[in-house]
């Protein structure tokens, strides 16, 4: 029994996701998205009545630094947080301006009083983005190490490696120090309040999580992507990636043969051959060979019902259709099979058993029954009540194989609601 690719179901779910934009879904890649695990060795000091960057202030203050711009400086805070801070410790009366920066006697007291307060090393572990530097809080239950990892897709890290060395270095406009700190001051559940990161713990473990990426392109503007976790998009990541795509830089790495296959896709846009389905507009005419397109999306693609009208139903073609046919069924889909020209052989004995065996099943979604008493020559296809294909194509006794004899069929799509249930109702009666 054969399961429909996750690709598929994806390129089912999302094709039209940049839609608007005139892009089109051109290739699908499972990647994975690297991050660190940072564990660090900390300095944690019961709670004071002021905060750590609030005491470095003060502390600076008292050591002779006496006005805003070099106090600025040497702390290494943005100015809206310098601003923050400044004014929060100057309305509480902890220093003064006469015009220099002066300690107040409160001020002087709250900093006595956290000089007396117990400290404590501990261990503390931050999970850092491997494309931004942000941290973040993941589930770690389906991570992947990086030796068990080496998947063609891995996306390339883009920020310093944590360690010692590059503690300092700069990610965005903050260092990997302050970084670590910011995360380790919000996260820490204790009642304690983390005073200084004395180094990074042995190598930080590097893992992956699995993501896919649909790659979408038009004939202007560069290329998009929507990155999806458990079938369902991940917007930030689908923005960060998107973001950086557009600045130019490539984050994917694809292994020479990937990439040249991707290359090709690319140019060729095929993965998505059903995308123009429903882009048609009604009375399309639809040459010979492009009719099992049709056959295959509405087995695949539908979402609740599939009817099927043809003369006669042959092995030869349910065969090749028999998982699409169960598949469509374990969804949920309504599947009816009209079909005669008056003869018992309609219907081939092996075509006949293998709806007998489904019906087992799904007798409420599975149904198929002719008019013995009327010679039916029509041949129609109708999805979802969206759309019909009626043509001279015979759906379910000619497989559309180039290789064989040429011949010529034509038919016409219908999206045309009326025109659909009329169809509909002709054979409801």
């Amino acid at each position: 029994m054969k399961n429909t690719p996750y690709e598929e179901i994806l390129a089912s779910k999302y094709y039209k996701h940049y839609k608007d934009d005139n892009y089109t879904l051109y290739d699908i890649q499972g990647f994975y998205y690297p991050y660190f695990k940072v564990v660090c060795n900390c300095i944690f000091r019961e709670k004071n009545k002021i905060s750590i960057i609030e005491e470095n202030f003060l502390e600076a203050i008292n050591c002779g630094i006496k006005n805003y711009n070099k106090l600025q400086k040497f702390l290494g805070l943005d100015k809206e947080i310098f601003q923050e801070v400044a004014g929060k410790l100057h309305v509480e009366n902890f220093f003064i301006e006469a015009p220099m920066l002066i300690l107040t006697e409160e001020g002087k007291k709250v900093l006595h009083d956290g000089a007396k307060l117990s400290s404590v090393e501990d261990e503390h572990y931050v999970i850092i983005d491997g494309i931004t530097g942000e941290t973040i809080s993941i589930d770690m239950s389906d991570e992947k190490k990086s030796d068990e990892s080496k998947m063609k897709n891995n996306l390339r890290v883009q920020i310093p490696y944590p360690k010692n060395e590059t503690l300092d270095r700069t990610i965005g406009n903050k260092a990997l120090q302050t970084i670590l700190f910011e995360s380790i001051q919000s996260e820490d559940k204790k009642e304690r309040e983390i005073y200084e990161i004395k180094e990074i713990i042995g190598t930080p473990y590097k893992f992956h999580k699995k993501y896919f990426s649909l790659f979408f392109k038009n004939s202007e503007t560069p290329k998009k992507f929507l990155i999806t976790k458990d079938g369902n998009p991940d917007d930030a990541i689908t923005n960060t990636i998107n973001s950086m795509e557009l600045s130019g830089v490539n984050v994917f790495d694809f292994s020479r043969e990937t990439e040249n296959e991707h290359k090709q896709l690319l140019e060729e846009l095929t993965i998505y051959k059903f995308s123009d389905i429903n882009e048609l507009k009604n009375g399309t005419q639809i040459s010979t060979y492009e009719h099992p397109k049709f056959f295959e999306f509405a087995f695949k693609h539908s979402q609740r019902e599939i009817i099927i009208i043809s003369p006669w139903i042959k092995w030869e073609i349910i065969k090749e259709k028999q998982a699409d046919i169960e598949d469509a069924l374990r969804r949920g889909v309504k599947i009816t099979f009209f079909y005669g020209m008056g003869k018992t052989s309609d219907l081939d004995h092996k075509s006949k058993d293998f709806f007998k065996k489904l019906k087992l099943t799904y007798s409420n979604q599975l149904s198929y029954s002719t008019n013995n008493d009327i010679s039916d020559h029509s041949k129609i296809v109708i999805c979802d009540r969206e759309w019909l294909v009626t043509t001279s194509f015979n759906w379910t006794s000619f497989k559309g194989d180039k290789t064989r004899a040429e011949r010529k069929e034509r038919g016409s799509f219908i999206n045309d609601k009326n025109e659909i249930l009329k169809v509909i109702k002709d054979y409801s009666a």
